[in-house]
């Protein structure tokens, strides 16, 4: 039976590094012809516009990138209809820029540790998850032209990735759903119970959201951090903001309100006690 993967990364920089990063998105696929001597070099906003008339050629409507726009030769590969990406101005002056895609295939750090080097470095996060949640999830780090795991959020990802937090779902189904789900945490000997799961669902997003909601204040602390040349606190205010952005801390408030009405419906149907997950921190 073939498993199903959903995969979101992100990056951040200026809007240089934005032109940059469209450039090579299109070089990697041959569609991108440097403007004549007598031309203007193409905006950033023409050049997302480029890369989405030659995503929906490929994928259709829906689709605003090509999974062979990452690397010169990917390994990866993604259903072609579920590429999505953004490019948006923070209060700071950065831009943010979001990739998500549905593959058939596990996701591939190699093509996007490509992008990471050929975009100078800039720091980029990727989450990812299969619908098998005994396989491979979590988070890449990808900093200094290197690769690294983050595995603390390893639920978490799947639950939001595969399960999208039971949305949509009436609280009985949602709940019958996680039953199943349970079972498989029994399985692979998980250290979080379905209660204590959903919990630090809503505490992620929760303290997502206290970090980076004021988009002014983030701005006036990159500020003083750099007249501070505390490059270190910088770089890891970067990685907040690319956490956020992966997470769609701009939909805080719907996720929150669908968590915290399954946990409810868990905890009524099942008896788990609020307080009996207090050590999964």
């Amino acid at each position: 039976m073939a498993t199903f993967n959903r995969a979101r990364v992100c990056t951040i920089g200026t809007q240089e590094d934005m032109i940059r990063l469209c450039r090579l998105l299109l070089d990697n696929c041959q569609w991108f012809d440097e403007p004549e001597e007598d031309q203007p070099d193409l905006t950033l906003e023409q050049l997302i516009a480029l890369i989405g008339k030659h995503a929906r050629l490929e994928g259709g409507d829906e689709s605003s990138f090509c999974y062979p726009m990452i690397a010169s030769h990917p390994y990866g590969d993604a259903i072609a209809s579920t590429c999505r990406l953004s490019i948006r101005r923070h209060a700071s002056g950065l831009y943010l820029a979001r990739f998500s895609y549905d593959s058939e295939t596990a996701f591939q750090h190699e093509d996007w540790l490509a992008l990471h080097r050929d975009l100078k470095l800039l720091p980029m996060l990727a989450i990812y998850a299969n619908d098998d949640f005994g396989l491979e999830k979590g988070m890449k780090i990808y900093a200094g032209g290197r690769v690294g795991d983050d595995w603390n959020r390893m639920g978490e990802t799947f639950l939001y990735l595969i399960a999208g937090y039971e949305e949509g779902y009436p609280p009985e189904e949602a709940v019958a759903r996680l039953r199943k789900l349970r079972k498989t945490l029994e399985r692979e000997d998980f250290d979080l119970s379905i209660a204590g799961l959903l919990r630090s669902c809503i505490d992620n997003l929760t303290e997502l959201n206290e970090d980076v909601a004021d988009e002014e204040a983030v701005a006036q602390d990159m500020q003083s951090l750099r007249q501070e040349k505390d490059f270190e606190s910088l770089f890891q205010l970067y990685l907040r903001l690319i956490e956020a952005e992966l997470w769609e801390i701009e939909h805080v408030d719907r996720h929150l309100a669908c968590l915290e009405a399954v946990l409810a419906a868990w905890v009524e149907a099942e008896g788990e006690d609020e307080d009996e997950d207090e050590d999964w921190e």
